[in-house]
């Protein structure tokens, strides 16, 4: 059972958050609460990273491709590649792109990233060592 079973599940669920995770978290990118925050501004504050030509294709590049995939989830995964173009292009000032490769990546988030800390009976967010802190209405 271990074998067949606990073992794939694990990389799997492992992989699956590990993805995820890079894709919607870095050390320059803002998290936004309350009336700060929009379905837009929210949208492109997602992060497209390369992950080989293997997992991409397996993937359908939805890890080159997931500032789209926020945008409108409603394009196929075949106009991706075509779509995050022409965001590149239309909206260069907010289109997120980090060729970092994922094991430097990886350690970086993970020891220089944003976090949640409880403060009180509040839950905020904090800047991670090394991290410049957001002005005040950004």
């Amino acid at each position: 059972m271990a074998a067949l079973y606990l073992g794939p599940l694990m990389i799997t669920n492992c992989w699956l958050v590990l993805y995820t995770w890079l894709q919607h978290t870095d050390v320059d990118v803002p998290h936004f609460d309350g009336d700060n925050w929009n379905y837009i501004k929210g949208a492109f504050m997602t992060i497209d990273r390369p992950y080989g030509a293997i997992f991409d294709f397996l993937h359908h590049r939805i890890g080159s491709t997931h500032v789209v995939h926020h945008i409108d989830c409603t394009i196929p995964h075949y106009r991706a590649l075509a779509a995050t173009e022409a965001i590149k292009k239309t909206f260069p000032e907010h289109y997120l792109y980090d060729p970092t490769p994922i094991p430097e990546v990886v350690w970086r988030v993970s020891t220089e990233c944003v976090a949640v800390e409880e403060r009180g009976n509040k839950w905020v967010f904090v800047q991670g060592k090394g991290v410049p802190q957001l002005p005040a209405g950004a």
